[in-house]
């Protein structure tokens, strides 16, 4: 019936059918031909073709690459905190046909399909993590990966191939920065301040081994000041003042003064300026 109909209106209105069944064809775009809602055939080379008008519907899909903003959306990431995410995904599509007659609007669906899984693989990670595992911040490579892989497994129905799915966005949700902001503060101080009493530590073993191979022999209760006066001086954060104990004369151990006095001197003459 379609076929004599057809027929029918190219000799009535010939003038018209031959001048308005002509189509052009782009690079990079395919066109799914329909004749009276079915499907007719597909032109994917560029060109000049003749297809009559009557019944005819051409359903342009480019094949180029492109790419899709998925717009700043708010999702709770894996410990519950609400966080701002955004994300860029660059798709084409390579079954023209299934982009034309499977879905109704391909780069829509497509749009639709990245917000699904972006909020989804978010909602599944915390935004940082101070165990060392899997988090949106440390970890965008992979999450990249994921998202690319779970959207092509939806997208797969509409004929695109997805390229790449990134995020552009990430960040801590207006309502709680200030809160997440002071947590991180206190991170950093203790994780500094764990480098220092590491650093410490090593300084405070290498000035006894030095002083041992030096000839100086420090008894357990010297030994005992010095580490602890040494730590305080590294570790503390203001100007230390450095002070002697005095004992009284009854107490005072003469060879132990003549050993602090000899290492008091052997630290001036080391601490003495240049040239003075």
């Amino acid at each position: 019936m379609g076929t004599i109909l057809t027929a029918i209106l190219s000799v009535l209105l010939f003038p018209l059918t031959l001048l308005g069944s002509w189509l052009v064809v782009q690079p990079q775009e395919e066109i799914v031909l329909l004749r009276w809602g079915k499907f007719a055939r597909l032109v994917q080379q560029p060109g000049l073709y003749w297809a009559v008008l009557w019944g005819r519907r051409a359903i342009r899909i480019s094949t180029k690459q492109q790419a899709i903003e998925v717009h700043r959306t708010v999702v709770a990431d894996g410990n519950g905190n609400p966080i701002v995410v955004a994300a860029v995904v660059t798709f084409r599509f390579v079954d023209s046909k299934r982009a034309a007659l499977d879905v109704e609007d391909a780069p829509a669906f497509v749009r639709t399909q990245a917000m699904a899984v972006l909020k989804q693989v978010a909602s599944r990670y915390p935004y940082e993590s101070a165990t060392h595992e899997t988090s949106l911040k440390s970890e965008t490579a992979g999450i990249a990966r994921e998202m690319r892989e779970m959207l092509q497994s939806k997208v797969g129905v509409a004929g695109a191939e997805v390229v790449s799915f990134e995020l552009s966005d990430l960040s801590y949700a207006p309502e709680i920065a200030r809160a997440m902001l002071v947590r991180q503060q206190a991170q950093a101080l203790v994780d500094a301040r764990k480098v220092i009493v590491d650093g410490a530590v090593q300084i405070v073993h290498h000035a006894i081994e030095l002083l041992g191979e030096k000839g100086h022999k420090l008894q357990p209760g010297e030994e005992a000041r010095l580490v602890s006066n040494l730590l305080v001086v590294i570790c503390g954060e203001s100007h230390v003042q450095p002070t002697v104990a005095m004992q009284s004369a009854d107490q005072r151990d003469p060879a132990a003064d003549d050993k602090m006095r000899g290492l008091l001197e052997t630290i001036a003459k080391n601490t003495t300026p240049t040239g003075s």
